[in-house]
């Protein structure tokens, strides 16, 4: 029923699809003196799509052994296909939101870190793009002070057609199910539920600037 309604939604609406490739370059975490993560990855997910990196091993700072990084010597890329719909009448794009989630995994449980949210609308373009991103992310776990993400965003527009064709749906916008939170509950550690009911899980929103400057997210 929910993949119908979108449908009806959407009728008379314009509908364009891109490419984005996020190319992962460096990520930066602070932790509390009472933990540090060991395996890392980035998420890049909406609804059930789920786009995940690899996991990698989080370094520790010399002067800070709490503040450590993850760099990527090859940026890792990581491509979704997204479709953006507009009224026939408009310029702009409808809002399109994803998110980059960054999980911690020990031992087979995954945990979610931080996280923030993009708005995809604001880098689609009828042209090739490339944007510099440094994402700030918000904590979502009390076992974390900072957390901070730098990467290259490209966008490649495909094709444009109406918003009711079949090769025009998106994908993530026909799950009829939402998941209730980032990530899996049943992966997480019990006593890191109990500490993390009392952390924040808002995600601030997003403010890229003009093309081609580096753009600072906070």
């Amino acid at each position: 029923m929910t993949s119908v309604w979108k449908r009806l939604q959407r009728v008379g609406k314009k509908a364009s699809k891109f490419q984005f490739i996020a190319s992962y370059q460096e990520l930066v975490l602070e932790c509390t003196k009472k933990w540090q993560p060991d395996k890392l990855r980035v998420v890049w997910t909406r609804r059930n799509r789920r786009m995940c990196s690899k996991l990698h091993s989080w370094q520790p700072g010399i002067k800070n052994p709490y503040r450590g990084t993850v760099v990527w010597p090859v940026p890792e890329n990581i491509d979704i296909s997204v479709t953006l719909f507009k009224e026939p009448n408009t310029d702009e794009f409808e809002d399109k939101e994803w998110t980059f989630v960054l999980e911690g995994e020990n031992k087979g449980h995954r945990k979610v870190l931080a996280s923030a949210d993009i708005n995809l609308k604001r880098f689609a373009s009828p042209t090739p793009t490339q944007t510099d991103l440094t994402l700030k992310l918000k904590p979502l776990s009390v076992k974390v002070v900072e957390a901070e993400l730098k990467l290259s965003l490209s966008c490649v527009f495909i094709r444009e057609g109406k918003a009711t064709d079949e090769d025009m749906q998106s994908l993530a916008s026909l799950m009829s199910v939402k998941p209730t939170d980032i990530g899996n509950m049943d992966d997480f550690n019990e006593s890191d539920e109990e500490e993390d009911r009392k952390s924040v899980t808002a995600t601030a929103p997003t403010t890229p600037q003009q093309r081609p400057q580096e753009v600072q997210i906070a």
